[in-house]
């Protein structure tokens, strides 16, 4: 049995109209996505499917939590996230991808995968900048990121630097 069968969905012999589906993504769901920064996450996606003649719009609804690490302090936090996205399926006569949120597959195609969909919408509802909420983080991180060296005696000026001083610039003005 294919892995990732419980997210497919029916194209050819799906009937006209609305139809749900509901699909619990957690741990499992992440392994092997070998460079993802996210290993885990528990997200509930509601996938509505408006079935036409010649195309299909999927509307999925996001909301849960994924495992990421924070950009302050680096500790890894559940993070809530909730998203909503449309896809559009067109039947035509060839598999191919138009833009972003459009592709076409052959009219009899039996069933669409939305896993590789539902992966990339996850990684789109995480924010480019991820931290705890105020007052979690890990506060030896923090204070050794906001310590401020104490300059001593021995902290010399290289020489070099400190024979740039006795140089003198004329004023090409006067």
């Amino acid at each position: 049995m294919n892995k990732n069968s419980e997210f497919r969905i029916p194209v050819s012999g799906l009937a006209l109209g609305s139809h749900s589906y509901c699909f619990e993504i957690d741990d499992d769901f992440f392994v092997g996505k070998d460079y993802s920064e996210i290993q885990q996450g528990k997200v509930t996606v509601n996938l509505n499917v408006d079935r036409a003649e010649t195309m299909m719009t999927l509307h999925f609804s996001l909301d849960g939590e994924v495992r990421v690490p924070c950009d302050r302090c680096a500790e890894e936090f559940n993070l809530p996230i909730t998203d909503e996205q449309e896809f559009i399926l067109k039947l035509g006569t060839e598999n191919t991808e138009e833009a972003d949120d459009v592709a076409v597959v052959e009219a009899d195609t039996h069933d669409f995968d939305v896993s590789s969909l539902i992966y990339e919408y996850i990684i789109l509802a995480v924010p480019i900048y991820r931290v705890h909420p105020e007052g979690q983080c890990n506060p030896e991180v923090i204070a050794r990121l906001t310590a401020i060296p104490e300059v001593t005696e021995d902290d010399a000026i290289d020489p070099r630097w400190a024979a740039l001083k006795d140089l003198k610039f004329e004023d090409v003005n006067n």
